[in-house]
């Protein structure tokens, strides 16, 4: 059985490693290595479908940040001690908001989308870009 690295950096296969350091060269993969101990970040995006992203800040009470390009996108910080769990919370089951990395909502935020229109989503599941373009069609046009 290969070895692992340390709990640090996600016991990734050392094989796996050392294709990772012979792909990116030594500089990238020291840069590779340290972002497995940056803090996660995490974010939702708001279903404008069913309010606005202010709206849904002020119902929610937490404290978000927004994302800066994408409009109904915000950036949460998840304390470990808090009783705040997004995906278990009723507003997410009521489809006020889906759980999304920030760098995913990029691409839907930058495709000039509007009702009418017509959107072949090419990008694999579990459908986050799909929701937000849908939103954005406002149920007219074909996705």
């Amino acid at each position: 059985m290969e070895k692992t690295i340390s709990q640090e950096k996600g016991k990734l296969p050392e094989r796996f490693l050392r294709d990772m350091e012979l792909l990116l060269g030594r500089e990238e993969y020291e840069r590779y290595l340290k972002a497995f101990s940056q803090e996660k970040i995490q974010g939702l995006r708001v279903n404008t479908g069913k309010l606005s992203p202010g709206a849904f800040a002020a119902l929610c009470g937490k404290s978000l940040t927004p994302v800066p390009w994408a409009a109904n996108g915000f950036y949460y910080h998840q304390d470990p001690d808090a009783s705040w769990e997004p995906a278990k919370d009723p507003y997410y089951y009521a489809g006020l908001y889906y759980l999304q990395e920030p760098s995913a909502m990029a691409p839907a935020s930058f495709l000039p989308v509007s009702p009418g229109d017509k959107v072949l989503d090419l990008c694999a599941a579990p459908g986050g870009k799909a929701t937000e373009l849908g939103a954005r069609l406002g149920g007219q046009g074909i996705l």
